[in-house]
């Protein structure tokens, strides 16, 4: 099959918004770029892990809020953010 897109290769040298979120949430899914990025980040700013995990505290307060009392039954999720060990389907 010669019209098949060459598979997009990861630049794991290179750090990236999503990995480092995922770092700062505790995740796995992060290299050392991501996490070399991400600590010189929180040199900067002391409170940013914190920061992400109220920030991923609200977004789930919202949802279940949303779903529940809201009655909302369909979400449309936009971003680069990578899944996390929390999220249920």
């Amino acid at each position: 099959m010669a019209d098949q897109p060459e598979p997009v290769q990861i630049d794991t040298s290179r750090p990236h918004p999503a990995r480092m979120y995922d770092y700062y949430l505790g995740g796995k899914d992060n290299f050392q770029a991501d996490r070399e990025a991400a600590e010189q980040a929180v040199r900067g700013w002391p409170a940013l892990r914190t920061a992400a995990r109220a920030n991923r505290a609200f977004l789930g307060r919202a949802v279940r809020f949303l779903a529940g009392e809201a009655g909302i039954r369909q979400f449309l999720d936009i971003g680069t953010g990578l899944p996390d060990k929390d999220n249920k389907p």
